[in-house]
């Protein structure tokens, strides 16, 4: 199943929603840049005074790699995809953004942190990604879309 066509099609909510739930990793990871962008132009919001988009992930679809970090959306700037982590480390957190090529390339991602420790020494805190974190991702990022797209309840159901 191609969802790059299946997630515009004209079904029924709970349809998508089950294909969507469906879905391999291999089927998930096969989600085009084009796909994504369009999924941000339609359901995304502005940034302020500005063409840029973003899709924030809400707390129900948040996921991550289940240890120091979590995906919260994807952003369109300049006509560039972009991936948002919040990540935790030592005793700290911060936002992290990266290229969404360079996040969803074949293979483990790995992002670092850099920052000082309460002794101003410099630290480097390093966290990742494997391919299933990643198909996750997807999954939560296409939920988000349908649920805002169809204006969707807690239950699946339309308001």
């Amino acid at each position: 199943m191609n969802i790059n066509i299946e997630i515009f099609k004209r079904y029924a909510s709970g349809k998508k929603l089950r294909i969507i739930k469906g879905l391999s990793d291999q089927e998930l990871l096969a989600i085009s840049p084009e796909t994504v962008t369009r999924i941000i132009k339609e359901e995304g919001t502005n940034f302020y005074k500005s063409r840029d988009k973003r899709l924030h992930i809400t707390a129900k679809f948040k996921t991550g790699n289940n240890w120091d970090s979590t995906f919260t959306g994807v952003e369109l700037i300049k006509g560039k995809l972009y991936v948002s982590l919040y990540v935790q480390y030592s005793n700290t957190d911060t936002e992290v953004t990266e290229t969404y090529a360079k996040f969803f390339s074949m293979g483990e991602y790995r992002g670092f942190v850099h920052y000082e420790d309460r002794y101003g020494n410099p630290q480097t805190d390093y966290f990742t990604y494997s391919q299933s974190d990643k198909a996750r991702s997807i999954k939560s990022l296409l939920l988000e879309y349908v649920q805002r797209k169809y204006k969707l309840n807690d239950n699946g159901n339309q308001e």
